[in-house]
């Protein structure tokens, strides 16, 4: 796990060094894609997210809204008890503070996402050594912030084609762990589609 002073520094030289080779500018964008997630299990599920520029200057500080959403179908077991016939799912909603350094045909990404990561399982518990079968349900919620880097290649003024990778800084039970993807991205200026 990355410690804080580390991240420091290292977004400290991408500010620094950015003044030498940024240039363009940012408009407001929408980023949907796919991804593979988790600690323990994988994953699969899809993202989405709105990116605003706070201002438009040559590079950037961004407002970003995402929402990720993510399954397994895999069942859980435990000693004595297993999950059969179950849907293991997380939906993260965060707003993500970030800067973006802008070259001739790449955009990078970097971002501080914060919010919550809702974990959500259903199925049914079975205990074979008992014997018994029985309805399982359960929901939990966790506070979830860390790292998102984003590279992107400029297909052209308004589509983009990139990965998408989010490192937690903070680990909890639900195993609302890493996040990995590939997204398609149209930008916007003014409210209207550049072309």
């Amino acid at each position: 796990m990355y410690s804080v002073t580390r991240m420091l520094v290292i977004i400290c030289l991408i500010f620094g060094s950015s003044s030498l080779y940024a240039q363009n500018t940012n408009n407001n964008a929408l980023e949907i894609g796919l991804l593979g997630a988790g600690d323990e299990a994988l994953y699969y599920g899809t993202y989405s997210k709105y990116i605003m520029p706070l201002s438009q200057k040559k590079h950037p500080f961004t407002l970003a809204f995402s929402l990720v959403a993510y399954f397994d179908f895999k069942g859980e077991s435990e000693p004595d008890a297993y999950l059969k016939n179950d849907i293991d799912m997380r939906l993260i909603p965060t707003m993500n503070i970030g800067y973006a350094l802008n070259f001739n045909k790449i955009q990078v990404h970097f971002e501080l996402p914060i919010g919550a990561s809702f974990a959500f399982t259903k199925g049914t518990l079975v205990n074979e050594r008992v014997g018994f079968e029985r309805g399982f349900s359960n929901k939990e919620i966790f506070f979830n912030y860390g790292l998102s880097f984003s590279p992107k290649y400029r297909l052209n003024d308004s589509n983009s084609l990139g990965l998408y990778s989010f490192f937690p800084f903070t680990s909890d039970k639900a195993q609302s762990g890493y996040q990995i993807g590939i997204g398609w991205t149209k930008t916007f200026v003014n409210g209207v589609d550049k072309e």
